[in-house]
Order: structure tokens, then C-alpha cells, then sequence
């Protein structure tokens, strides 16, 4: 992953407005302070896709994750930072067969999604368009032969957004599961 460092002195809510507007993708990443609720430092993460805030948690010095929005972290980092932001990028999908070994390992009682019907995203209304993109990503990879565990390991998404997204593309009854 390569590490982009950026001066976030003048806010991350106007950082998010330049990643917005120059559609950065990646992991935005800080050593917070002081978090209410949260003893201890602690680590503040904001996933980026196309420049949108996918999704926002902290971290505890644990390991467990606490599931935030971005404008909890724009506050805290106004009123106690500014922090010192890291974007560190994330892999694109390689659309290449894993290797024997990643196949093995991934073969267990994994569902394996199947595309059943077209994908609309306009069934999606009131989306946003980040979001959309996020389950049209998670389409483009189902091929009847991947594991859920497998698409969850080559999308650059947490893996509960990738399970989510397929949750809404079976909802939409695009997909199945064999």
C-alpha cells in the first residue's frame, strides 16, 4: 500500500472536500486523542472511493472497531486536533485468477454467488452515487466461481461493506447463492 501524507492542519473537512473533488480512493487513516467513550489513543479510519466517505470507524487500542460518521471525526479533529492524516492507497481488484494456493485456501463452506438477473441502479433511488458504485462493484466480480470470502479478500472494501452490498444485490434478486 502506498502512503500519501497530507497536511490536514487547515481541517479534514476541507481534505475531504479536495479528495472529493479530485476523486481519491483510499484509506484515510490518524491517531486520534481524547475520543469521547473510547479510553485511550486510539485510530480514526475513513475509506475512500471515487473521493466519498464508503466508511468510517475507530479503533481502539483493543483492535475493536466502533462504527462512526464522517462529521463525528470532522468534529473531533476541529475541536481536538487537527491529527495527522495518512492516505494510504488501496489495491484496485486484479481481475486475474487467484493463484492454486488462495484457491485452496478459500475452497470451505463459503457461499458462491451467481448472477440470476441485470443489475439496475436505478432501483436504487435516492442512492448515492458512491454507493451504487460500491454494489456495482461487488456485481462485476461475482462470476459463479467466487467464494463470497474470495470477492471479500480482492475488493479493496471492508469486508462488511462488500457482505452488505451482496445482501442488497440478493434483495434485488440479481444474485443467488450456491
Amino acid at each position: 500500500m502506498g502512503k500519501d501524507h497530507f497536511d490536514a492542519s487547515i481541517g479534514l473537512a476541507f481534505s475531504l472536500t479536495a479528495f472529493e473533488r479530485y476523486r481519491k480512493n483510499g484509506l484515510l487513516q490518524a491517531e486520534l486523542h481524547h475520543v469521547p467513550g473510547i479510553r485511550g489513543r486510539c485510530k480514526g479510519y475513513l475509506q475512500l472511493v471515487e473521493g466519498k466517505v464508503v466508511s468510517c470507524y475507530i479503533e481502539d487500542k483493543d483492535g475493536h472497531r466502533h462504527s462512526t460518521q464522517a462529521s463525528t471525526l470532522i468534529q473531533l479533529d476541529n475541536e481536538r486536533g487537527p491529527f495527522d492524516w495518512t492516505l494510504a492507497s488501496l489495491p484496485s481488484p486484479s481481475p486475474s485468477t487467484p493463484s492454486a494456493a488462495f484457491q485452496r485456501s478459500s475452497q470451505s463452506s463459503s457461499p458462491v454467488p451467481r448472477i440470476v438477473g441485470l443489475l439496475d441502479l436505478e432501483k436504487l433511488y435516492g442512492w448515492s452515487p458512491a454507493h451504487k458504485q460500491i454494489v456495482f462493484q461487488v456485481y462485476q466480480t461475482i462470476d459463479g466461481q467466487r467464494s463470497i470470502e474470495e470477492i471479500k479478500r480482492m475488493l479493496p472494501l471492508p469486508p462488511y461493506v462488500t457482505e452488505e452490498a451482496l445482501h442488497v444485490l440478493s434483495t434485488l434478486r440479481v444474485i443467488t447463492f450456491t
